[in-house]
């Protein structure tokens, strides 16, 4: 992790952005190794381009920050409110002179330290740092591809466990409980990546339904999108179910789905861009005449988070990396009657792309 930190100074000294501002959440665990939810006690590390970092902190936390992996300079601060700008102001006078640009990631900062920071010191203004945060963290190395080898792991057999439970008469919340049982059983962090979704019937159609009371029926899809989490990477795999046999309509819409799913992981390699990879799979539903039900971006990245950069999507054009970890998922949806959604978790190495889920691709058949 301090190569890490190192990495990241060299890029702020190429673009002369000489303070990043780092709060609680994945972008902390990345280059620290420290968990801290968020909460309404800030926590911020503070990077600058040419000195150890200075982290800022509730006391009372002071046996975890021991555990931090980097070198830093500690800023705890106590239960009163009122002392917290002096210690955000102690903070930022640790670090060198004339800093008035703060980086920040927009997607993780919150109002609440950046006031703190401003109240800190009035001359900072803060800047949206994201790609450079996204172009350390996009391309992952072996430690980290390892994590989420595991998090599929995890995942698949967590999932292969729950389809013995799975008949009519079931509730989707049923199924989603029994799922997040297994997943914690068989080895993932307890905080996992998403609550699963469980989409049955008519439900399935709605490509982030919630869980609800709704009980399996003959003839229904089911749509299952889970994930594990292990060693703080993710995965997020979706598969989808018949209860009986299925429809010709149904069983066409999941033959599409999974050509479409195929495709577009054989165009993805490095240097292809993600927005060529989505038009693959989009291609293939939409000459199958079912374009119009394709609703979403074909997939996104994963990492510490299970929505990250690349965005597999019409408009982002980067291009692949080796070391991208990213989701392929191209679905079906029709309204008020079903939906089939496939997907997989893929790695972009020298030679192409892996696929690193192992599940099958073909529709589940719950007899």
């Amino acid at each position: 992790m301090p190569d890490r930190i190192e990495t990241l100074q060299t890029k702020m000294i190429e673009k002369g952005l000489p303070l990043i501002a780092v709060p609680a959440g994945p972008d902390l665990s990345y280059f620290t190794g420290l968990d801290f939810h968020i909460s309404e006690r800030p926590a911020v590390l503070l990077i600058a381009a040419i000195s150890k970092p200075a982290f800022i902190y509730p006391d009372f936390e002071t046996t975890k920050v021991k555990a931090c992996r980097i070198p830093i300079e500690p800023f705890p601060y106590s239960e009163e409110r009122e002392s917290w700008v002096q210690v955000f102001a102690q903070a930022l006078q640790s670090l060198p002179e004339n800093i008035q640009k703060v980086g920040v990631n927009s997607t993780q900062m919150r109002y609440l330290e950046m006031d703190l920071l401003h109240q800190a010191n009035s001359e900072l203004h803060f800047v949206a740092s994201d790609a450079l945060f996204q172009s350390l963290r996009t391309r992952k190395d072996s430690s980290e591809v390892e994590s989420i080898r595991k998090a599929i792991q995890i995942a698949e057999e967590a999932f292969r466990e729950t389809l013995k439970i799975i008949q009519p008469g079931r509730t989707e919340k049923e199924i989603a409980g029994e799922l997040v049982v297994n997943l914690l059983r068989l080895g993932s962090d307890p905080e996992l990546p998403f609550s699963p979704i469980v989409a049955a019937g008519p439900n399935s159609a709605n490509p982030h339904a919630v869980p609800s009371d709704r009980k399996l029926e003959q003839g229904d899809l089911v749509v299952i999108d889970w994930g594990a989490r292990s060693n703080h990477y993710i995965s997020d795999i979706t598969r989808t179910l018949s209860i009986g046999q299925p429809d010709e309509k149904f069983s066409n819409m999941a033959q599409i789905t999974k050509a479409a799913n195929e495709k577009a992981r054989q165009t993805a390699k490095a240097g292809i861009p993600c927005n060529q990879v989505d038009e693959a799979a989009r291609a293939v539903i939409s000459e199958a005449g079912m374009g119009e039900y394709f609703t979403h971006r074909t997939g996104h990245g994963i990492g510490m988070e299970a929505h990250e950069a690349p965005y597999i999507a019409s408009d982002y054009p980067h291009e692949l990396e080796v070391g991208n970890t990213f989701t392929i998922e191209p679905g079906i949806y029709l309204p008020d009657e079903g939906g089939v959604r496939i997907e997989d978790n893929i790695l972009i190495t020298t030679v192409g792309a892996e696929t690193l889920t192992t599940l099958s691709r073909e529709l589940i058949i719950i007899k």
